[in-house]
């Protein structure tokens, strides 16, 4: 593998490396602020929402509090001129947007009613004979079948409950979730004549989550029991209101205080609070769901992530068309390096042959020094005498000497020359790694 495959490689595993590790790491933290922000909201809006109802409480029994004092109304009763009530009371409930209202006498017995003129008896409602004992009463409660039936109410809160898993339970009688408020009628003498009754059945009744919705997005549902009867929750298939359906509340969220959770109502995942829904006893009678669709926040995430990837991309790109040209220059260089390196070892090497030649030379020269004055002796032993051949011997001498000592020099030269023969093998050797590290191959 050459070195410029191996550069580039560690730096794009390096850049991937990062990317991942930034990818995760920025995702997960996505995923835990995000969820936090979404709780924050989750909240927040569930209160709202909790204003809306007690604001549209708090009318209902500011409405039912004027009527009360209404001297129209009041002689009417004095009177029971039950077609004057009837015709006042269903101008005010049409006005209010109120489902019913209803005057009882002292009895509780009923008078007239907004919605018809059904008789009856509500002397057995714990808010009618409140009021009748001069008490103004405002509350969320549970109507009961003979209230709703008395005011016509009962198909409204009557419906085929479908549960989790799609089944559908037909509810025949059943009681119906209301806002509601009560306050006593009393005559000139400020004794108690009777009492005017009044208020909204939620149950299919979207006033109130609508404008939650509206107001702060999401989506928002009432809940009676364990089943949703009014929301702003659409079925996915067709967009239509989620009402009539069974809800799994998550462990004990309809206790105050808890957090948002991830819940899932009609195949869609939200992330949704239940706050309860009391009476004024204290009893625990529905709750209010609100809630904000996961897919928003995990479209967030999701959306972060593939624009850093993106980015990512183009910054791994960019860097690689930055390092191209580094690592091409750096591979350049060391292979012109082990270029040099060859090249040179390639000139001792041939100063080693060189000096092996020389020292062969001095050899060859020293031992023709020596034969010729062995000559000379010889010449002098046989009676030749002359004072030429005496110079001569000087000479020869001279050289002899000169001889040992280019000979001493000759032969310390060579052993200099087996270290740059080793030197020579290194060398080669440096130029082959160089070689193989930059192209990837063995020469």
């Amino acid at each position: 593998m050459s070195l410029r495959v191996r550069l580039l490689g560690t730096i794009i595993g390096a850049i991937v490396l990062f990317f991942l590790i930034s990818v995760v790491a920025a995702r997960g933290v996505l995923q835990h602020d995000l969820f936090g922000l979404g709780q924050t909201q989750v909240e927040n809006g569930s209160k709202a929402f909790g204003g809306y109802w007690d604001s549209r409480s708090n009318q209902i029994r500011l409405l039912v509090a004027q009527d009360a004092v209404s001297d129209t109304l009041r002689k009417a009763l004095e009177t029971h001129n039950v077609a004057a009530l009837q015709d006042q009371l269903a101008n005010i409930a049409r006005t209010a947007g109120l489902s019913f209202l209803t005057i009882v006498d002292a009895n509780g017995n009923v008078v007239a009613r907004a919605n018809g003129p059904q008789k009856g008896s509500l002397k057995s409602s714990a808010v009618i004979q409140r009021a009748l004992t001069g008490e103004t009463v405002s509350t969320a409660t549970l109507l009961d079948p003979a209230l709703l039936a008395g005011e016509g109410l009962a198909p409204q809160a009557q419906a085929d409950v479908k549960s989790p898993d799609g089944k559908t339970t037909v509810r025949h009688d059943t009681t119906g979730l209301g806002l509601v408020a009560a306050a006593p009628i009393s005559d000139e003498n400020e004794r108690t004549i009777g009492a005017i009754y009044g208020g909204v059945l939620l149950n299919h009744y979207y006033d109130l989550v609508d404008s939650a919705t509206l107001a702060l997005g999401g989506a928002a549902a009432i809940v009676e029991g364990d089943s949703i009867i009014a929301s702003t929750i659409l079925q996915p298939s067709d967009g239509t209101r989620t009402v009539d359906q069974q809800i799994v509340t998550p462990g004990g969220a309809l206790q105050p205080g808890k957090a948002p959770v991830a819940d899932t109502v009609a195949g869609t995942e939200y992330l949704a609070q239940l706050q309860p829904i009391t009476d004024d006893q204290g009893k625990v009678i529905g709750a209010r769901w609100y809630g904000t669709p996961m897919a928003q926040i995990n479209a967030i995430i999701n959306h972060t992530t593939m624009t850093l990837i993106l980015w990512g991309a183009i910054a791994a790109i960019l860097a690689l068309a930055l390092s191209i040209p580094i690592v091409q220059r750096i591979s350049n260089t060391l292979a012109r390096r082990s270029q040099q390196v060859r090249a040179a070892a390639k000139e001792l090497g041939v100063a080693i042959v060189g000096s092996e030649v020389s020292g062969d030379h001095v050899s060859m020269t020293k031992a023709a020094v020596e034969r010729s004055g062995t000559l000379i002796d010889e010449l002098g032993a046989s009676g030749v005498s002359s004072p030429k051949l005496t110079e001569l011997k000087s000479v020869n001498d001279e050289l002899v000497g000169d001889m040992i000592v280019i000979d001493t020099l000759s032969q310390e030269m060579s052993g200099r020359m087996q270290q740059a023969v080793q030197r020579v093998h290194e060398l080669n050797d440096v130029a082959a790694d160089l070689t193989k590290l930059v192209t990837g191959e063995s020469s």
